[in-house]
């Protein structure tokens, strides 16, 4: 059957299109007509076989990479390819006036994990990046506030693999990029966007602090020569 397509902005409309259900006596055939679904286009999303391809095929003759400092962590500088690509995706794909350093997402990981791939302290988070469920839900609604670019198909599990966790993380650096802007009223400062991606951006209690303090440290000692 041909579908009538409409395009708008990022999204394909499909107007109909067979589905195939369990045989009911309500339905003894087991195919049914689906109305009106979103397809997202081409460039507008990333799934996990999307992650590993272009991760594994991506030029690397002009990348910026993070300060090979390994901040006193015997996993500092592991990570430090996955960080480079996926910070210059990202700077590309939102053509970001200021973009983003690699040294703000290591020194980010520092201070969320020291470079673990699923730290115990936290029961809530997941991960290098500590992903909540949440957020991993939010980065991957296509109705949601990063329906602009979305991820799909991943689990929570999957986040206990760096490959994946990380451009999860960088992708939501631009959106609390992009929050803390509208909450503070003028273009946020790096410490910031880290407060804002912690939750800790309003916070008036001592947590707030110490947070911003380890991400400072880490992330002075990378911006060293």
């Amino acid at each position: 059957m041909p579908s009538s397509m409409k395009s708008k902005k990022k999204i394909t409309i499909v107007r109909e299109h067979p589905l195939h259900v369990q045989v009911s006596n309500k339905n003894p055939t087991g195919i049914t007509i689906r109305d009106q679904h979103q397809r997202r286009l081409p460039g507008t999303s990333l799934s996990l076989e999307d992650i590993k391809s272009i991760f594994k095929n991506y030029n690397l003759s002009s990348l910026i990479y993070p300060n090979p400092n390994k901040l006193d962590f015997p996993n500092g500088n592991q990570y430090d390819e996955i960080i480079a690509v996926w910070t210059d995706y990202f700077n590309q794909k939102f053509n970001s006036i200021s973009p983003l350093h690699p040294n703000v997402v290591k020194a980010l990981i520092a201070s969320e994990s020291g470079f673990r791939s699923d730290p115990p302290e936290n029961k809530v988070a997941r991960g290098i990046t500590q992903i909540t469920k949440q957020t991993l839900k939010t980065l991957q609604d296509p109705k949601g506030e990063t329906k602009d670019f979305i991820f799909y198909k991943i689990r929570q599990k999957d986040l206990l693999d760096p490959d994946i966790a990380i451009p999860l993380a960088i992708r939501w650096l631009f959106r609390k990029k992009a929050m803390a802007k509208q909450k503070l009223k003028h273009e946020p400062t790096t410490e910031e966007v880290i407060l804002e991606y912690k939750g800790l951006l309003k916070s008036k209690t001592e947590l707030k602090d110490k947070a911003l303090n380890n991400f400072r440290i880490n992330y002075e000692q990378l911006q060293k020569t």
